[in-house]
């Protein structure tokens, strides 16, 4: 899958990761809040791990092995709010991730950021099926995925995460 270049919801843009976004990136993934609930190394969570994170995405971006990471930007001032993105699994699976700072919690704006996402691989990609793992702590999320319709498939242990965590999916009507 390319990276798209930009994607609107009510209130928000997903577009690609840019320099400009250093400060709030840092932000974002330095808050144990956010960051409890994804899968990242501790290596990474350092303000010299996410500056090298963010400047690998924005220069693969046009490469042959994107990394599907975008900003989520506020559209009245296009200034970083969140990360979304996406990784490719097997058998046409591609798992979704989103995050935002703390103050845009509790907005609805995991919800339309979600809908749009998935509107989008499910509509214009050859993706099946969007898994979304969640941690069982994270109430938010599981809320955010009953509302898009995904299905709670279980818990079950990955070694990416401290806690079990549940696998919500979301396939194409193959109707």
């Amino acid at each position: 899958m390319k990276p798209f270049e930009l994607l609107e919801t009510q209130r928000t843009i997903i577009r690609r990761l840019q320099d400009n976004d250093k400060d709030e990136l840092i932000e974002l993934l330095s808050d144990k809040s956010v960051t409890d609930n994804m899968a990242f190394p501790e290596e990474i969570l350092t303000k010299e791990g996410i500056i090298n994170l963010m400047e690998m995405t924005i220069s693969s971006y046009d490469s042959e092995q994107p990394l599907l990471s975008f900003a989520v930007a506020e559209n009245k001032n296009n200034k970083l709010i969140g990360v979304t993105g996406f990784r490719p699994i097997e058998n046409k699976e591609i798992e979704i991730f989103y995050a935002l700072l703390p103050k845009y919690w509790n907005k609805g704006l995991a919800t339309e950021i979600l809908a749009s996402l998935s509107e989008y691989v499910l509509t214009k990609t050859d993706y099946i099926t969007i898994v979304a793992p969640i941690t069982q702590r994270n109430i938010a999320s599981v809320k955010v995925a009953e509302k898009n319709g995904f299905l709670n498939c279980g818990a079950k242990e990955n070694p990416n995460y401290k806690d079990l965590i549940f696998i919500f999916k979301k396939s194409k009507s193959l109707t």
